[in-house]
């Protein structure tokens, strides 16, 4: 079969799909990718097998007619490629690829890997999104989601119907043989925050709390990993990063391709305490695979990561003070039951988010339209 995996950035088909699109290609399937090539994508190889057809589009604009253009765009290359299916990621491919894909008679499926913006904000373009959103899912085919709570909000708001949709209770999978378990001994502790640098991800909250810890333990190390979209609704500036890096509070690593090589190292504790429904978080499914405690936002798709206590512990949205706490109650405990926290990590990473279920997944998506 012929097949197309449609996003808004290069960078995430590679970081979150790579390894189901390595496999379908190993299947003998023909994968092309369509997506816009990103700044952090930049230095990442597409892989063997795999064509890239690039596309122009603004993921956040909201202006019309750049989306009129992004429609057509993809309404040419459909055409052009004529796949057998297509895999839509992120809001405006779901809304303009699945229509591009039913007025030319291709299956889809629409991937809904969080209920970010669009659903935790109000506004009148929040409110036109949410009703394109609903037009996209309702000519999928398959909608997959990541979590129960998604799952349940989409159906109950009318934007996908029950049937539809397929939930992957392991999110998008990883692969535990890449992300092996890491010896997390150390006599330092350094919280590690891998994420886009978004308000909403929890940035303020994470820099107000490693203040707050050192006070008490000025030794502890507060790290930030991840890209600065400033294009994107609640960025956080350069210069404010730098405002609190110089404050002492936080260092930020900037951003790589290769995040493992952070996060894999001895010591490390991940944070994130995003203010909105994720999907299931990615960065928290790989560190619990290295073998990472997590501290995390008791909501959907980052509280799946965590089962308080043992591997980690949870904290409500936006509490600068209960994120604090967690962070000093881990501080506090001894070495032996820091590495009973890593060992469960991945003992949850192996029981909940093997790649291996994501595959088979696709898989009897595919055979389902396979004429």
């Amino acid at each position: 079969m012929k097949i197309l995996f449609t996003d808004n950035s290069l960078w995430s088909q590679l970081n979150f799909r790579g390894c189901i699109i390595t496999h379908l290609c190993d299947l003998g399937h023909e994968v092309v990718v369509v997506s816009p090539v990103d700044a952090p994508s930049k230095g990442m190889n597409v892989p063997d097998g795999v064509r890239h057809i690039a596309i122009n589009m603004r993921r956040t604009s909201t202006n019309p007619l750049h989306d009129v253009r992004y429609f057509f765009r993809l309404l040419r290359i459909y055409r052009e490629e004529w796949p057998d299916y297509i895999f839509h990621f992120t809001i405006k491919p779901n809304i303009y690829g699945t229509l591009a894909a039913r007025l030319l008679g291709i299956h889809s499926t629409a991937m809904v890997a969080g209920l970010g913006f669009t659903f935790s904000h109000g506004g009148l373009a929040s409110k036109v999104a949410h009703r394109l959103f609903r037009l996209g899912l309702s000519l999928a085919d398959k909608v997959m989601v990541l979590n129960e709570e998604n799952l349940r909000i989409l159906v109950e708001r009318g934007v996908a119907r029950k049937e539809q949709i397929i939930l992957l209770e392991g999110g998008e999978g990883v692969d535990l043989d890449k992300f092996a378990f890491s010896d997390n001994r150390s006599d330092k502790t350094i919280f590690l925050m891998v994420a886009r640098v978004l308000y909403d991800k929890g940035y303020k909250e994470v820099v107000e709390a490693a203040k707050i810890v050192k006070r008490t333990h000025p030794e502890v190390k507060v790290q930030l990993l991840g890209p600065v979209d400033e294009a994107y609704p609640n960025a956080v500036s350069r210069e404010q990063i730098q405002k609190d890096e110089e404050s002492g509070a936080i260092t930020y690593l900037g951003y790589t391709t290769e995040p493992k090589k952070f996060m894999g190292r001895p010591g490390i504790l991940l944070l994130l305490l995003s203010s909105y429904h994720e999907g299931l978080n990615r960065s928290l499914m790989e560190g619990c695979a290295l073998g990472k405690p997590i501290i995390a936002s008791d909501i959907p798709g980052c509280r799946e990561t965590v089962r308080e206590g043992e591997n980690g512990y949870l904290v409500p949205t936006k509490d600068v003070n209960a994120l604090a706490d967690a962070m000093l109650r881990y501080l506090s405990l001894s070495d032996e039951e820091k590495e009973s926290m890593s060992i469960n990590s991945r003992r949850l990473a192996e029981e909940r988010f093997d790649i291996k279920s994501v595959r088979s997944c696709y898989e009897r998506i595919l055979q389902e339209y396979d004429s």
